[in-house]
């Protein structure tokens, strides 16, 4: 087994991110969420991957959480000299390079998915569960109050109302509730996770690059338009019109036709 931290792989159009800590219960750290960003950005600049699937080591947690017994004061990585600073975590955060990807963004949560593992896991586009996951927000049994960016999230997804009994509660919630609530896409039995997830990751990267970017990209921006009580503005439409200009003319658009035409599947390109 790998002592990295964190496990980067690719296979085909698929990659994924392991938390390898599970000694730790896959607690997260500074260097995890800076490889994350680092990883993430990488990919999207390749422009290979077409989804990401972040999972943790073993099946007692997806991620337990942040690593409350780091050392006080521990400044975590050093910037790489040469790159800005603003391009690198702590300033650049997980939750925006997941949010910049072109791809879709897939949590596969088994075991204790807590704290930070499940802000995390919010933070990703879609989350798939085992139905014996335990999963749950506990910043008031630590006395302590979340950045209001990832309070946002859980507002997003579930709402104000089961975000409140989320926080200001600090109980967990199994998998059955957490699907009513909105908090996970899917649950499904601990044998069935990886095909589930596998399953759906392969059918993203089956589809059109220029048609998942353009869809993540304009469904984050009417939600965050939504945030600030406004409507779409002209760039946001301008940027959107052009995206989908740029989809309509791709070679990917007319493989698209011809492979339906023909009753064969599509091989698309990314252009």
């Amino acid at each position: 087994m790998s002592n990295e931290a964190l496990i980067v792989e690719q296979e085909g159009h698929v990659a994924t991110f392991t938390i390898n800590r599970p000694e730790k219960r896959n607690a997260l750290n500074p260097e995890i969420h800076a490889g994350m960003v680092e990883h993430i950005d990488r990919l999207s600049e390749e422009g290979d991957v077409r989804c990401l699937v972040i999972k943790g080591q073993g099946d007692l947690a997806f991620s337990a959480g942040d690593d409350l017994k780091r050392a006080p004061g521990d400044p975590g990585p050093q910037p790489t000299p040469g790159k800005p600073a603003e391009l690198q975590w702590p300033h650049r955060k997980t939750v925006q390079s997941i949010f910049d990807a072109p791809f879709p963004v897939v949590a596969m949560i088994d075991g204790y998915c807590v704290g930070g593992g499940l802000a995390l896991a919010t933070e990703c586009d879609i989350r798939i569960s085992t139905d014996r996951a335990q999963l749950g927000i506990p910043p008031s049994r630590l006395g302590i109050i979340y950045d209001y960016e990832r309070i946002q999230v859980f507002i997003d997804l579930v709402g104000p109302a089961f975000t409140k009994e989320l926080f200001c509660s600090g109980l967990r919630v199994d998998p059955q509730r957490a699907l009513d609530m909105g908090l996970v896409n899917k649950v499904v039995a601990p044998d069935q996770l990886e095909s589930e997830v596998y399953g759906l990751a392969k059918e993203f990267a089956r589809n059109a690059p220029l048609s998942l970017k353009g869809h993540k990209r304009m469904i984050n921006t009417l939600v965050a338009r939504q945030h600030e009580g406004s409507k779409l503005n002209a760039q946001d439409i301008g940027e959107i019109h052009a995206a989908q200009q740029a989809a309509r003319d791709s070679h990917d658009a007319n493989e698209g036709r011809v492979a339906f035409a023909e009753k064969r599947d599509p091989v698309f390109i990314g252009r």
